[in-house]
């Protein structure tokens, strides 16, 4: 594992927020553009944006943001189904759009019914063996499509970073195997650790060398001026939306102090290399993270001034490839 004196910060901007009862509204193309810029402002390393039911496609909208931002990374989703080759280009062309910010974060996937049948299987032989096969046609399909950017799909910064989700084994093997960066859903300090000493010993197993994977925790976060307040948030949120927060990754409810606190113990004594943080509603969540924490962090010596890098492998660190 290198050692490194700041952290890395990224942000997903999905819907209109990671809580359940964010307001249920689409946003334009150009008001996606302006959460980026926001994020830019911030010096974020990256944002990742995500398909789905009743949201733009990912790709195209960074395609967009990438016209109106200058070095923040640009990370939309992939999913590992269709023609490997045909992928990689369209990550390629975000790549040239960008200047070398884009990346990609793959994502295994089924159809709805296939997904609803494996899901109800989890915990079985039969679903375990199936999660299995699942992964490895994601790494072979993730193995063709770095082979075309090596060979045929030229790049503007070498490879573009892969980043995963990932909240078991299987999901940590392939991370391990074929991404740039791994985002991981701990509970505690504990947890993170054993997460990272796991994901450490499969990228060895792997014959990738230290330094060539970034561990980012995700956290769901909820901002306000004091903890107070922003536990009001929630409350209020949980109330519209009928249920409490679901939510794989930890959720985070506070003011930008102790969000700060925490992800500097997650850093120093936990192993994250960074952190995706999950507004709970955008914009007001991205607008407290760039204009609380990242002050904070800054001062702290926890987080960069400027950016020094101008391509999203440079932002993390990595080697080119």
């Amino acid at each position: 594992m290198t050692v490194q004196e700041e952290c890395h910060l990224s942000a997903a901007l999905n819907g209109a927020g990671s809580h359940p009862a964010a307001p249920a509204r689409p946003f334009t193309p150009g008001e996606y553009a302006s959460l980026v810029r926001t994020a830019e402002a911030g010096l974020l390393d990256f944002i990742t944006v995500e398909d789905g039911p009743g949201r733009l496609d990912s790709g195209l909208l960074l395609a967009l943001a990438a016209q109106v931002t200058d070095r923040i990374g640009l990370v939309p989703l992939g999913p590992t189904t269709g023609d490997p080759t045909a992928w990689a280009t369209r990550v390629a062309t975000l790549d040239h759009l960008s200047g070398g910010r884009a990346g990609v974060r793959p994502r295994a996937t089924t159809s709805g019914p296939d997904h609803a049948r494996l899901s109800a299987l989890l915990g079985t032989p039969e679903g375990d063996a199936r999660v299995a096969e699942l992964f490895a046609r994601a790494s072979e399909f993730l193995t063709e499509a770095t082979a075309a950017w090596e060979k045929d799909v030229p790049t503007a910064q070498g490879r573009p970073p892969v980043a995963l989700l990932a909240h078991a084994t299987v999901p940590y093997r392939l991370a391990a195997t074929h991404g740039d960066v791994v985002f991981v859903t701990p509970a505690d300090t504990a947890h993170l650790i054993s997460v990272r000493e796991e994901v450490e010993a499969l990228r060895r197993e792997a014959g990738r060398p230290d330094g060539a994977l970034r561990v980012f925790a995700d956290v769901a976060v909820v901002l306000a001026g004091s903890a107070k307040a922003a536990e009001a948030r929630l409350a209020a949120l949980d109330e519209a939306a009928g249920a409490p927060f679901p939510s794989d990754a930890t959720v985070f409810t506070g003011a930008p102090e102790d969000l700060a606190d925490l992800l500097e113990e997650w850093f120093r004594e936990g192993g994250a290399d960074g952190f995706r943080l999950r507004p709970a509603v955008l914009p007001d969540d991205l607008d407290v993270v760039v204009t609380g924490l990242v002050p904070v962090l800054q001062r702290r010596g926890l987080f960069r001034t400027g950016y020094t890098a101008r391509t999203l492998r440079g932002h993390l660190g990595l080697a080119a490839v």
